[in-house]
């Protein structure tokens, strides 16, 4: 597997290139992410920017707050997409991911935090809507799942970042460094190429052969069927201009856009914003004996390692075998964790022994959940949808992952506070549990190795043939 692997990159090293700059900014907005988890602590303490420790509640706004930005980023990008295209949209990203990192060195009270908050979530919100679009419109179909996993590869970086750096810096240290690097997204940015397929629809033919020519390192003669088939594609979907009714248009459709929008809130209602957000605060609650910041240190790097692995099995194992699998893994996980809080906390059970569980579990949740219930929605964004409503159903998957991590990450420590730690656990248990349900059934099909009409043909239940074909 590494030695084909090392192939491909040998071959396809511009995809990847391309991929690594488009998805570095994910990278800045995963520190954003990750800063309340070390900062939390910080706000409560002598050196921090604020006039007076926060409360329960107002901790959970300014963790809460930026996936409610992140529903701003599809409501800028979908409007868009069709007029500046997807590298504008990418650089435009920067504007209120810089901003954020400004507001939250200069804040002297909550309201300039929340404003910080929120404007990180609207970057983020425009990279999820438009990074992977952009990934898998320059990606050929044989790399089309690794490449998109990068994106989640870059996140996992950024957390672990925070997580290295917050514990033994000051606040200002954390925010200062976060902004350097998000300032090294906007030359990368301009670096980007524009996707071939915009420059199709926008008539300009020309400069998508080069592009193509430099994406895929061979002459124009040999684009020459890819873009001609571009063409094709954009004549045939654009007679018309895109309206939201598309995505109902048909039967596989409206399957398609019910699918996508579950998963997408599936990984929300898995919990990772909130584990992520607090990962110090709930390493403390559960019990484990290792110190809060080794712990997240720890959880860091094994998500930065698992994504190392991502794009080797994305394209190797099916989207069904990693959504179910995983999503069972899960729910057990996060079922035991639970167990070990309610022996720990409520019954006050001498768990000393054993207090390597809650650690141990979350180790195994950053693990699974990289591996399928993180990526795999976003990739069926990707396969599932003509290019026509592509950027709509990609818009909406987003929307409505920030909605339910908004009310999550939101309610999670009120739930915890008033019901107990293990009973919040025990939701997210069985919001994985529907996910394994959801991914086992036959509402979701197997999309691997398959091209777009085949997949199309599986949403409608036809009855030609859908078997596997090289892509």
């Amino acid at each position: 597997m590494f030695d084909n692997f090392k192939e491909e990159l040998k071959l396809k090293w511009r995809q990847y290139l391309v991929a690594s700059l488009a998805s570095y900014g994910s990278l800045c907005t995963g520190m954003s992410m990750g800063w309340t988890s070390p900062v939390l602590p910080q706000l409560r303490g002598p050196a921090s920017p604020l006039p007076e420790p926060p409360t329960l509640q107002q901790e959970s706004w300014i963790g809460s707050l930026l996936v409610l930005g992140g529903l701003l980023g599809p409501l800028i990008t979908v409007p868009l997409s069709r007029y500046v295209g997807r590298r504008w949209l990418i650089m435009g990203s920067n504007v209120p991911l810089l901003l954020g990192w400004l507001l939250a060195g200069v804040a002297r009270d909550l309201p300039t935090l929340y404003a910080a908050r929120i404007a990180w979530g609207a970057a983020t919100g425009m990279q999820f809507a438009t990074v992977p679009l952009y990934i898998g419109e320059i990606a050929e179909d044989k790399i089309r799942g690794a490449l998109s996993a990068f994106f989640l590869l870059f996140i996992n970086i950024g957390f672990l970042l925070a997580y290295a750096i917050g514990p033994f810096s000051s606040y200002w240290g954390l925010t200062a460094t976060g902004g350097i690097l998000s300032l090294f997204y906007v030359p990368f940015t301009w670096l980007l190429p524009e996707t071939p397929f915009f420059l199709v629809y926008k008539g300009n033919i020309k400069e998508a052969s080069e592009v193509l020519q430099k994406l895929r390192g061979v002459s124009k003669e040999k684009v020459q069927p890819e873009l001609e088939g571009l063409q094709a594609m954009v004549a045939r979907e654009f007679k018309e201009e895109p309206k939201i009714s598309d995505l109902w248009a048909t039967r596989g459709q409206i399957k398609a856009l019910g699918i996508c929008v579950f998963l997408a809130m599936l990984l929300q209602l898995s919990g990772i914003d909130v584990l992520l957000f607090y990962m110090e605060e709930l390493l403390q609650k559960v019990g484990t004996r290792i110190s809060a910041a080794d712990g997240t240190i720890i959880m860091g790097v094994v998500q930065v390692v698992t994504s190392c692995i991502t794009p080797l099995v994305v394209d190797r194992l099916g989207r069904k075998l990693l959504m179910w699998t995983t999503s069972l893994g899960l729910t057990i996980f996060l079922g035991i964790i639970g167990v070990y809080a309610l022996l720990d906390s409520h019954y006050k059970y001498d768990v000393a022994h054993v207090a390597f569980i809650p650690l141990l579990c979350l180790i195994i949740y950053m693990i699974l959940f990289t591996l399928g219930v993180g990526p795999v929605p976003w990739i069926l964004v990707a396969e599932m949808f003509p290019a026509k409503t592509k950027c709509l159903a990609s818009g909406i998957a987003s929307f409505m992952c920030w909605l339910a991590g908004f009310v999550w990450t939101r309610f999670f420590r009120d739930v915890a506070a008033a019901y107990g730690i293990y009973t919040a656990f025990w939701v997210l248990a069985v919001c994985c549990g529907a996910g394994f349900l959801f991914s086992v059934s036959s509402l979701l099909p197997e999309t691997r190795g398959k091209t777009f009409d085949q997949i199309q043909q599986m949403l409608n239940k036809s009855k030609e043939d859908t078997s596997p074909v090289d892509v």
